[in-house]
């Protein structure tokens, strides 16, 4: 085995187990994330069954779009103005 890898020399070079401790914990979160994306995220599908195609359940029955993002749009010109909203000339 490698030097600095077993318990006995990790004990007599204690300076690595931060190194150790901080890759251990970055390898952690990058699959808490990638699990987290397969399993909540609409824009990843891993049904081999279903033929279905993703991008065809993110379209309400209206037709209006799902949005399956973090990030909402809004259509500012359909919304009302409020009395406090001073007037803008061209």
């Amino acid at each position: 085995m490698l030097k600095g890898l077993t318990w006995q020399t990790l004990k007599s070079n204690y300076s690595l187990v931060p190194l150790f401790s901080v890759v251990a914990l970055g390898l952690v979160m990058a699959a808490g994330h990638s699990i987290r994306s397969l399993v909540y995220s609409s824009d990843v599908k891993c049904n081999r069954r279903s033929q279905d195609r993703p991008w065809e359940t993110q379209v309400n029955d209206d037709g209006s779009f799902n949005h399956a993002k973090y990030l909402k749009l809004n259509d500012y010109t359909k919304m009302k103005k409020s009395e406090y909203e001073p007037e803008l000339k061209d």
